[in-house]
């Protein structure tokens, strides 16, 4: 009756075992992975005076162009000019149909001629004591009052008519002859190429202040073919455009035009280093960027951590950033894998890049 539970007890021992060693290797502890460092480039913060140079769009001109109108209104008689034709100086333009201001011219001379015949009369009388010294000075009044009307009439004889105040050339015709234009009504636009060419172009405040009277500019106008001239600025606004905010330069330009004319529009380019040293790194090791606020990782003393620095920027200059917090120059800053790093990182250096 014993042997068959022996013969069973056999295999439940075997089973104890087993589940004992197995319990025994579940309850060891795996062996702890350490990660691996993240692998990174280093470039060193450079010092540098050069800014991003300035540029604005802006327009070609003549240095003296005019919108020229007759004085008094009336009906245009001709117009003889077109536009691009070069002229003299004294050249007659335009002019008025003149039979209704010669007539007032003739009218105003009559005047005069009447109220001096008045006051010769009233002298004789006044000397005869037939008339008072208050008619004499009346008669008088009336002499200087109808000359002053016939030099008004005369004036406005001599601007019926529109010359050209110097030698050059005509930019636009805004009237025929036939119209009935107003005073001061613009009858055509000239250009004088005595007084050579200039550029206008607007900046904003910051960029004025960089500026001087002197500064030495290029004036690209983009073709085909392109056009590239040199120019120096002669002067800057001293109050802001109220509309814009912005300030006009005026720039001389220097030499030929080369072909383009009076209206182009082209952009100016002005290199001027700073007054006071930027620090300069890679735009790729600006992380977290917030308006002009952002983030670098700086690589430690020990060159295997590294520390996360808030710093400002000045301005972003192609593939740079010009930083307006200080930072030792030469101090080296992760350029490549810094959006994967958090603060006291061990990293590996690949590669070290120079300044530039």
């Amino acid at each position: 009756m014993n042997r068959p539970f022996l013969t069973l007890r056999a295999p439940v021992a075997g089973i104890s075992v087993l589940l004992a060693a197995a319990l025994a290797g579940c309850g060891e502890k795996p062996a702890s992975v350490t990660p691996a460092a993240r692998s990174v480039v280093v470039t060193p913060a450079v010092l540098t005076c050069d800014l991003p140079p300035v540029e604005a769009p802006g327009v070609l001109s003549r240095k003296l162009e005019a919108t020229l109108a007759f004085k008094i209104g009336g009906v245009v008689d001709a117009v003889l000019v077109r536009p691009g034709e070069a002229v003299a100086a004294g050249q007659v333009l335009a002019r008025l149909n003149l039979a209704e201001i010669d007539a007032q011219v003739t009218q105003a001379q009559a005047g005069v001629d009447k109220a001096r015949r008045d006051w010769e009369r009233v002298g004789r009388l006044h000397a005869d004591r037939v008339a008072t010294l208050e008619n004499l000075q009346n008669a008088r009044t009336a002499v200087e009052a109808a000359e002053a009307g016939l030099r008004i009439a005369e004036f406005n004889r001599r601007y019926a008519t529109i010359e050209a105040p110097a030698a050059g050339r005509i930019l636009r015709r805004m009237c025929e002859p036939g119209e009935l234009v107003a005073p001061g009504q613009p009858v055509v636009m000239y250009g004088s190429d005595q007084e050579g060419w200039i550029f206008r172009a607007s900046v904003v405040e910051p960029e004025a202040r960089r500026l001087a009277a002197g500064d030495r500019a290029r004036l690209v106008f983009r073709g085909p073919p392109d056009v590239e001239l040199g120019a120096v600025i002669t002067q800057i606004a001293e109050a802001a455009d109220p509309r814009t905010r912005t300030f006009e330069i005026e720039l001389a330009v220097e030499g030929d035009p080369h072909g383009l004319r009076s209206g182009t529009v082209g952009a100016l380019v002005i290199n001027k280093p700073g007054a006071t040293p930027h620090v300069r790194v890679p735009l790729s090791a600006l992380i977290e960027g917030d308006g002009r606020s952002a983030q670098v990782f700086l690589l430690q003393a020990d060159g295997r951590t590294v520390r996360r620095k808030q710093v400002d920027v000045d301005s972003l200059w192609g593939g740079s950033a010009l930083l307006a917090s200080p930072l030792p120059e030469g101090a080296p800053v992760v350029s490549t894998g810094a959006e994967y790093l958090h603060d006291g990182e061990a990293v590996v250096v690949t590669k070290a890049l120079g300044g530039r």
